[in-house]
């Protein structure tokens, strides 16, 4: 019987820009992605969206717009990603690298 794991993906953009992190550790090392990670237990996940943000970039926010939710499991694996995504305009603080992401923020149209 397959497993599931609840997880979060924060995106951070602006008007014809969008802030993304190079994982620096664990699952994705090498990649460039939006902010996220696992929900914790006693967690909402928007209360784990707003904390892996926290904890990735040094952002904060107030509120986050859900934009979408995709499960997937990786080929000859039994766990099902359950991704929860959320889409972020307004934030408090300046991005700063953190232990496990650095940052970049790139234009697009």
């Amino acid at each position: 019987m397959p497993t599931s794991k609840l997880l979060t993906l924060v995106l951070v953009v602006q008007p014809q820009r969008v802030l993304l992190g190079l994982k620096k550790r664990g699952f994705g090392v090498g990649r460039w992605n939006g902010f996220g990670g696992k929900v914790q237990s006693g967690e909402t996940i928007e209360e784990a969206a707003k904390r892996e943000l926290q904890e990735e970039s040094t952002l904060t926010v107030d509120t986050l717009d859900k934009i979408g939710q995709i499960k997937f499991e990786f080929v000859g694996e039994t766990e099902i990603l359950d991704v929860h995504i959320f889409r972020v305009e307004s934030y408090q603080g300046d991005p700063k690298e953190t232990e496990g992401k650095k940052y970049r923020s790139l234009d697009h149209q």
